[in-house]
């Protein structure tokens, strides 16, 4: 289903969206700090880059909106699964159902955009997943859809943000190295 946003070419364009909403994210969380905690700030930057990829959203305070929820979700993927009051595993149920709605909100106002040309089936992996139908021809649920967005949220959200925490962490350990990469983006 999502051949079209991993293909080299698609990846190559989302290059200067991932250095624009960085230049962003250094600028507002990084920029004049004494100290700053690294992971979080990375989990941060991860989320709205898939925001952007994933839903065409780029504003910080929409993408707030979910990020919260998401938080709570995430971190209550690796407890005990006692869904009980009080336990992180039932808050993220409720973290899980939240997102949830807030993203059929958004898909049933794409697919108005869609019909109306405000969007384009292919501008995005949501408008993508509204345009594909199943071996029956039928569309897929807006349901199926948040779960699908939710499901990709999670897959990238931890392993990227490591990634790039490892990274930091070692150009921080190699001056010399870090010195070239910063020659590189000028």
């Amino acid at each position: 289903m999502l051949p079209n946003f991993l293909k080299p070419d698609a990846l190559l364009a989302y290059i200067s969206m991932m250095d624009s909403i960085a230049q962003d994210h250094f600028a507002s969380g990084w920029e004049g700090k004494k100290e700053v905690t690294v992971l979080p700030l990375t989990k941060r930057y991860t989320f709205l880059v898939a925001c952007k990829v994933f839903l065409s959203i780029d504003d910080p305070e929409h993408v707030a909106t979910f990020a919260d929820p998401f938080d709570v979700l995430a971190a209550g993927l690796n407890t005990i699964p006692v869904d009980l009051p009080g336990t992180p595993f039932r808050r993220s149920i409720k973290a899980a159902n939240e997102l949830r709605k807030r993203l059929v909100h958004i898909i049933k106002q794409r697919k108005i955009e869609i019909e109306e040309n405000k969007a384009s089936p292919t501008q995005d992996v949501l408008s993508h997943m509204l345009s594909v139908t199943d071996e029956n021809g039928q569309p897929m649920t807006e349901i199926y859809i948040a779960d699908k967005i939710i499901a990709l949220l999670i897959a990238g959200h931890d392993t990227a943000s490591a990634v790039l925490t490892c990274i930091l962490k070692f150009l921080s350990q190699l001056p010399h190295i870090y010195s070239e990469v910063l020659k590189g983006t000028s």
